[in-house]
């Protein structure tokens, strides 16, 4: 088993959560501290508000088993359903996206499907649709990832959600992933599509799917 790649900008004093949850955690323990001195009865509600807030900023380390030739999840979350669509910005070439629906409640770190090289990085501005809505993976706030695999291009799109707005890149062109790195951020109820040629990859997961980003497998390249 291969040890996924971890970016540098990562480094989190609190093991499994995202650096961007500290000054919260900071905050919540701080006033959960400041009730217990004051008013103990009112503790427990910034302690629960705390915890609901660390649950949004998880990013647990993960180990991709190393099959090469396999594709694993490139999101956690349940997938709404694969589509047949020409795609224009990096693949040029018909293929397969499939759609994978983040709740809020799951693990918002997007991971890369597969080991590549780093070659088209592209933020795209838009509206903020439902995930389930039909036009939102074309419309919606997106950041493009796209890959240079042993087996040709692929894509990911990180598309923003009505609640969770920001989206945060971690990668860049020239960057070596081994499957399973860490590709960016998108909280609260967002998507992430994956974009496959065709006649390249046979994709295994099916609508309904919950996938587990870095662990699931999702498809095997086929030998060209």
């Amino acid at each position: 088993m291969t040890e996924q790649t971890v970016s540098k900008e990562r480094n989190s004093p609190i093991p499994g959560l995202d650096p961007a949850a500290t000054p919260l955690l900071g905050l919540g323990l701080g006033l959960t501290g400041l009730a217990l001195g004051l008013r103990p009865r009112l503790a427990p509600l910034p302690l629960a508000l705390t915890a609901i807030a660390a649950a949004f900023y998880r990013d647990p380390d993960r180990v991709t088993p190393g099959e090469p030739g396999r594709l694993f999840a490139h999101a956690d979350g349940v997938v709404l359903g694969v589509e047949d669509v020409y795609e224009h910005r990096f693949v040029h070439s018909d293929c397969l996206r499939l759609v994978v629906s983040m709740t809020p409640f799951d693990v918002p770190v997007c991971r890369s499907p597969i080991a590549g090289t780093v070659r088209f990085v592209e933020q795209v501005s838009g509206e903020y649709r439902p995930a389930g809505d039909r036009e939102a993976g074309d419309r919606n706030e997106r950041v493009y990832i796209g890959l240079d695999t042993e087996w040709g291009p692929m894509l990911v799109a990180l598309v923003a959600g009505p609640l969770g707005r920001r989206i945060a890149c971690r990668v860049r062109a020239g960057d070596r992933l081994e499957a399973g790195a860490r590709l960016g951020t998108v909280r609260f109820g967002a998507r992430a599509d994956l974009y496959v040629q065709r006649d390249t990859v046979q994709l295994l997961a099916t609508p309904g799917e919950h996938l587990v980003a870095g662990v699931t497998r999702i498809g095997n390249v086929v030998a060209l």
